[in-house]
C-alpha cells in the first residue's frame, strides 16, 4: 500500500489567509516607496529648472526673465525663455500631480517654445509679470538671501480677485511637502 502526500484543504486555506494578510501590510509600504520615488523624480526636476534658470540669468545681464510678456503676437512665459536651456520638456510635469497646469489655457496664446503642461509655478517676487505698466525684471544682485529666497515650487494656478490677475498656488503633494527651487540652485522638499 502507498501512501500519497498531499494539502488539505484547511492548510491551503491557511497558507492563502497568511499571504492576504501579508499583502495586506506590505501594499502601504510599497505605495509609500512609489510616492518617494514620484518626490525624487520631482524634486531632481526642480534642480534642473533651477540650473537652466540660473544658465538664463547668466545669459541675460543677470536678470531673472519676466513670469510673463508679450512678444508680438504670442505671449512668452518663464517656460518658453527658458526652454533652450532645458533637455526636455517632461521635467516641467511632476509624477505626482494629476492636474497640472495648461499652459494653453492660463497663457492664451503661448510662444511656440512653451510646453503644454506644467507642474511649476514661479516665485511672483522674483520673476515679475511684464503685462504690468512699467515692469522691470529683477536683478539677481538685488536677492540678499539666495539660500532663502524660493525661485521655483510645486504649484498651481487659481483665480484672484482681481480681474486678469492670477494667483499661483503651493501644492503640497508629497506627503504634505512640496518641492522647492532656491535662488542658488539648490532643491529641496519642504513641509
Amino acid at each position: 500500500m502507498t501512501s500519497r502526500r498531499a494539502f488539505t484543504l484547511i492548510e491551503l486555506l491557511v497558507v492563502i489567509a497568511i499571504i492576504a494578510i501579508l499583502a495586506a501590510i506590505l501594499f502601504p509600504v510599497f505605495a509609500q516607496a512609489r510616492e518617494k520615488a514620484r518626490q525624487a523624480s520631482c524634486l531632481s526636476n526642480h534642480r534642473q529648472y533651477a540650473t537652466a534658470s540660473l544658465m538664463y540669468i547668466q545669459d541675460y545681464d543677470e536678470t531673472f526673465p519676466f513670469s510673463a510678456n508679450l512678444n508680438g503676437q504670442c505671449v512668452d512665459t518663464f517656460y518658453s525663455v527658458v526652454s533652450p536651456y532645458v533637455k526636455n520638456n517632461e521635467i516641467n510635469r511632476c509624477p505626482s500631480d494629476k492636474d497640472a497646469i495648461n499652459t494653453q489655457l492660463t497663457t492664451g496664446a503661448p510662444c511656440p517654445n512653451t510646453p503644454p503642461w506644467t507642474s511649476i509655478v514661479v516665485n511672483g517676487g522674483l520673476m515679475t509679470n511684464g503685462f504690468f505698466p512699467g515692469a522691470m525684471p529683477i536683478a539677481l544682485a538685488a536677492v540678499q538671501n539666495t539660500t532663502g529666497t524660493i525661485m521655483l515650487y510645486d504649484g498651481n494656478v487659481g483665480t484672484s480677485p482681481y480681474p486678469g490677475m492670477q494667483v499661483q498656488l503651493v501644492q503640497a503633494r508629497h506627503s504634505t511637502t512640496f518641492n522647492a527651487a532656491w535662488v542658488d540652485g539648490h532643491a529641496s522638499s519642504i513641509p
